[in-house]
């Protein structure tokens, strides 16, 4: 499926959400909440080998239910199931992505200088995971939530395109690859009006395999979340 079926389907996805958000929300006593999450990650503090790109665009949702937190109703502890995909952009690129035993790269900008026939190298990174969240709610319009949420990586997968040694034009993609934790863990942070809130997530674990000269960076993840119920 292209990146543009993909935006398509999320843009019709969330408009038939808003749409029955209220019915739904009134069925349910406000039980259940559904948080789409649209986010960059920062690669902050990236290794000599990785050279990190700024923009990093990523998608997360999740399903989360919602426990009164002693006596009130406003505040809630929430716990659910959800899915996040992560895309680290690099002018690095690791050779081989199936071996963890040694990591070997090309480097695509020396000194700073992009070279030609290279077009982009991302790592891929998809997790199923489990949000928790205390959720308060400040005269029923505004919203804080605080959590931590735990991921198993479902998918991992690099993309090149670029030139190969014989100068010709490709679209690489290795699936499946080996250096990638399996684990990975974020505190997170929402704050906002009604069903839009600025989100923010910090990955406290690392994205590779330790050890081996792998790359090495902090993911600092903002963006906007909408929750339409």
């Amino acid at each position: 499926m292209t990146m543009k079926r993909i935006l398509f389907t999320l843009a019709a996805l969330m408009i038939a959400t808003c749409a029955s958000a209220q019915l739904i929300a009134n069925k349910t006593d406000n039980r259940f909440t559904v948080n789409l999450d649209f986010f960059n990650d920062f690669q902050l503090n990236p290794s000599e080998n990785w050279d990190a790109r700024m923009l990093n665009q990523g998608f997360s949702c999740a399903l989360t239910y919602n426990f009164p937190l002693a006596e009130s109703k406003k505040h809630t502890v929430s716990i659910g199931l959800g899915y996040s995909g992560h895309n680290y952009f690099s002018y690095t690129r690791i050779n081989d992505p199936y071996t963890s035993d040694m990591f070997e790269y090309t480097q695509y900008r020396p000194d700073g200088e992009k070279v030609d026939g290279f077009k982009r190298y991302k790592v891929n990174c998809n997790y199923l995971e489990i949000p928790f969240e205390l959720r308060f709610r400040i005269k029923d319009a505004w919203k804080i939530g605080v959590g931590f949420k735990v991921g198993y990586n479902v998918m991992s997968k690099t993309k090149f395109v670029g030139n190969n040694d014989d100068g010709v034009r490709i679209h690489e993609k290795l699936c499946y690859i080996k250096n990638v934790e399996d684990i990975a863990y974020w505190a997170t942070l929402r704050f906002g009006y009604k069903w839009v809130n600025l989100y923010g997530a910090v990955q406290l674990s690392p994205v590779f395999t330790v050890g081996h000269e792998a790359p090495t960076f902090l993911p600092l993840t903002v963006g906007l979340t909408f929750a339409p119920f």
